[in-house]
């Protein structure tokens, strides 16, 4: 046995246990030498010794520990080895663990001892066999294992044989007595029993870590709350969601309520009392703030628990973060509340276009009740207005961009064809497949209805209903090209009435008013219905005779005009009113070959006809031209003007909130300080720098000062404001603008947030491409865009939606009129609601009057500039503050 020892000495390293019960020994005396001394230690000394090793095994140390308990035992009674060969799983013989000590472990022994096994049949008694008796099977362990004599002692458990301890003598060694065999069978049980623990254990941890797992996978913290010692045992998830280290295990009521949203504490109590004192569960959701300070939502329900005599001992529960959770059902609920009570319709479709919900306000727009649609197609709708193509167009923009948004026309229940403004949108899944089209829309028709208003308000004078200046120069441009073509001539007369405004201001504007509107019924009626009475402001008019073959012919009809105002004009003040006019008249294509000529030398020649005595009419002649001679001198003077770094300089006039009184902005208007005639209106050379071709200069010119006064505002730290910069139809027709913008705001390095442009509604009429090429640019550059005196031209609302314009100002004839007509006031609000309809700012031009303001104010006009709070001024009389 020497040999064995020293073999299995060389090969064997102590496990912690065998160490700890090794340094014991020794410290106790009993170490007589040796691995754990001599063989006179008593089995039951080294079983006893197993039992301590064995109390405070793991399962990655069970091995090691049993290899220590056999090799003392191989010691101790002297056999040629020990092996422990356990297999739990009776049918499948399949080994689970096998411990051997011996001089040399075979690579073949697990082979062998399997095969030992299988042959066992029923012999399950313990016994020694020697090499005279022993059947093959032992024969095969024994030489494999080394040894004269095997003795086997079997592990047995409730469901038969689960193992065996197998051992082999040499000869003289002596047989093992009963006691031994027992004590030894003991020995094996406890191995079996260690090791049948640490497989439950590891089920129990794998098991501990899956709930874990799941608990972390769901968001799930589950507790234990003894009630008496007020202990609340928690898993690392709870602790996790009140952001907690994970491995804190125990906390109190105190501290738990701690966590609770102080608005949700009495709730929580209350609930924990009545579960407490009812002995009920309890299902609550309520508000905690972790350390982080962020909210959460937690869903807590628990169970109580009582002792025999019924007394609450404890609970047990979970707790649930489930602030995402109800974070999306919040959504979901607003969603559910814009679809329900929206006024637009919404309609929603499978991927074959049928209809599978709407809204209520679909129901109100289309006259169709859900139940009515649900199931359908949506060519239900269709007004039959559009053809294939035009579906096409969507059915490709879907694809490309996956919306569709634009205008068209369906058809209501009862047959009424009407317009939309319609968005559809594609719904995908995960695998980027169609599943739905998301339908919303707005009814247009009253929209289109103030569109066809407005177009009538733009085109005609709110006053007298004339046609206005805008269509003047339409009906005009039409009558010089007919004329051309057979020609024929064409009469233009400018009527001004003489010394009107010594009406308005002795009798009041109602009563000037009176007069314009009865001057003109009587023009109207008096003069052919080809002819066209136009008014193109104020008291002046145009009269357009079309078809004329002579002059003689145009002054019949001066002094047809001249013969109706010798009637006297009753305007409502109790006494009647005589009133001249002087006229001034031009012939195509006598006088002019277009119809800037026409109108232009027909003012001149009733600016000649006022200075010659006022009431009578004059034709236009070559004896006029110094006028315009004046006119181009003086278009020469404004180019150097231009290059003078004096002569002109920019006003501002503010732009002021109408709630709030503060200065929002201010728009930025040229002034020209003439060196010997002083200050010259902007009404005086501004045409004549449109007649010389000039207001490209002046537009850029503005522009780039505007930019630089905007730069030292910023360097300054005012407040942020809108500076509104003129750029005329010429300038922006041209080209070229976006890319000056551009290099104007790289020098100077404003916020091109304060900048607005303002562009006349001519401009927008004709959607060319370089019109929308510059339009894009500004926006890009993020420049604002603003549709000057609004109103007096004529802008599609679709063109508004589409160059995605910011803001509307009201021409100052519509303003200045709501106190003294109430078709003033119906084109002001018209405007006023429009623009908010179309989510448009709206700033109302020309205010003069408090009760204008007041006007404005309760239609809910944003921002105004006149004279009631300021004229434009100088930059160094401008007050920001």
């Amino acid at each position: 046995m020497n040999a064995l020892a020293s073999a299995a000495d060389g090969k064997y390293k102590p496990s912690e246990g065998w160490q700890r019960i090794e340094n014991e020994a020794r410290r106790a005396g009993t170490d007589k030498g040796g691995r754990f001394g001599a063989s006179d230690v008593r089995l039951e000394t080294i079983l006893e010794r197993s039992m301590r090793v064995f109390l405070t095994t793991r399962a990655e140390t069970l091995n090691s520990d049993i290899e220590g308990a056999l090799l003392q035992i191989a010691r101790l009674l002297k056999a040629h080895s020990v092996t422990i060969y356990i297999a739990p799983e009776l049918l499948t013989r399949r080994p689970e663990m096998l411990v051997s000590v011996a001089y040399d472990t075979p690579d073949d022994l697990e082979k062998t001892v399997a095969g030992f096994w299988q042959d066992l049949g029923e012999g399950i008694a313990a016994g020694t066999s020697s090499e005279a008796d022993e059947t093959a099977a032992q024969k095969r362990v024994r030489e494999c294992l080394g040894g004269e004599r095997l003795s086997r002692i079997p592990v047995i458990n409730d469901t038969g044989l689960t193992g065996y301890l197998l051992l082999t003598f040499d000869h003289g060694v002596p047989d093992l007595t009963t006691r031994r065999c027992a004590q030894l069978g003991t020995f094996a049980q406890l191995c079996y029993l260690l090791k049948d623990r640490m497989h439950i254990m590891g089920t129990l941890e794998e098991r501990e870590q899956l709930l874990r797992q799941t608990e972390r996978l769901a968001n799930i913290g589950s507790w234990h709350d003894d009630v008496l010692n007020d202990r609340i045992t928690i898993t690392p998830q709870a602790a996790a969601i009140f952001e907690q280290d994970e491995s804190t295990e125990v906390v109190n009521l105190a501290r738990y309520f701690e966590f609770v949203h102080p608005e949700d504490i009495e709730r929580v109590a209350r609930t924990l009392t009545e579960s407490m004192t009812e002995r009920k569960p309890s299902d609550m959701i309520y508000r905690i703030v972790p350390p982080s300070g962020k909210v959460k939502v937690i869903h807590g329900r628990a169970e109580v628990i009582v002792d025999g005599s019924g007394q609450v001992i404890g609970r047990v529960g979970s707790v649930q973060d489930i602030t995402v959770k109800q974070a999306r059902e919040n959504r979901l609920r607003l969603a559910n509340t814009v679809f329900e009570y929206t006024m637009e319709g919404v309609v929603i479709t499978d991927a074959q276009r049928n209809i599978e919900a709407v809204n209520p306000a679909f129901s109100t727009i289309t006259g169709y009740s859900e139940r009515e649609v649900t199931g359908k197609s949506m060519s239900l709708l269709q007004s039959g207005r559009h053809g294939p193509d035009f579906y096409a167009r969507i059915n490709k923009q879907l694809a490309e961009r996956g919306y569709w948004r634009g205008e068209i026309w369906n058809k209501r229940k009862n047959g009424q064809v009407y317009p939309q403004w319609l968005t559809i949108t594609e719904v995908r899944n995960d695998q980027s497949e169609v599943t739905h089209f998301v339908g919303v829309f707005s009814d247009m028709s009253r929209i289109k209805e103030s569109e066809q208003q407005l177009k009538h308000l733009s085109n005609y004078d709110s006053l007298t209903n004339l046609p206005n200046r805008t269509l003047l120069l339409s009906r005009l441009e039409g009558a010089i090209n007919e004329a051309t073509v057979k020609r024929r001539k064409v009469g233009v007369i400018a009527i001004d009435l003489d010394h009107f405004k010594h009406i308005n201001d002795s009798l009041g504007h109602p009563a000037g008013d009176r007069l314009l509107q009865e001057f003109a019924q009587r023009m109207r009626q008096r003069l052919r219905d080809s002819d066209t009475v136009a008014r193109q402001g104020g008291d002046d008019f145009v009269i357009v005779l079309e078809n004329v073959v002579s002059e003689q012919q145009v002054a019949n009809v001066a002094d047809i005009i001249l013969d109706l105002l010798r009637t006297p004009f009753d305007v409502g003040v109790g006494q009647e009113l005589h009133i001249g006019a002087s006229m001034g008249i031009t012939v195509f294509p006598d006088h002019g070959s277009d119809v800037t000529q026409l109108l232009s030398n027909a003012d001149v020649a009733m600016y000649q006809a006022k200075q010659h005595g006022r009431n009578h009419y004059k034709f236009y002649s070559n004896e006029m031209t110094q006028a315009v001679s004046d006119r181009l001198e003086l278009g020469n003077q404004l180019r150097v003007a231009l290059q003078s770094t004096d002569e002109l300089q920019l006003y501002y006039q503010p732009q002021v909130a109408v709630d709030s009184g503060r200065i929002v902005g201010v728009e930025a208007l040229i002034r020209w300080h003439h060196p010997a005639q002083g200050l010259i209106a902007p009404g005086r050379f501004l045409p004549v720098a449109e007649d010389n071709g000039l207001m490209p200069d002046l537009d850029s010119w503005v522009m780039e000062q505007a930019c630089h006064q905007i730069a030292r505002w910023q360097a300054d730290g005012i407040d942020p404001i809108t500076v509104a910069v003129n750029i005329t139809q010429p300038t922006f027709m041209a080209g070229g603008l976006v890319e000056r913008l551009r290099r104007l705001l790289q020098v100077t390095g404003i916020d091109p947030a304060w900048l607005e442009l303002e562009i006349t509604e001519g401009a927008l009429l004709e959607p060319s491409s370089q019109v929308l090429e510059t339009i894009a640019g500004l926006k890009k550059l993020g420049v604002a865009l603003a549709v000057d005196d609004f109103g007096t031209g004529y802008s599609s609302l679709a063109y508004l939606h589409r160059y995605r314009v910011d803001k509307l100002k009201i021409d100052r004839s519509f303003v200045q009129s709501v106190e003294v007509e109430e078709e003033g006031k119906v084109i002001t609000n018209t405007i006023i609601s429009m623009a908010r309809g179309l989510g448009l700012k709206v700033l109302a031009e020309g205010v003069e009057t408090e009760a204008q303001l007041n006007f404005l104010r309760e239609n809910g006009c944003e921002t105004y500039q006149g004279f009631y709070f300021s004229r434009p001024v100088p930059v160094n009389e401008l007050t920001l503050a």
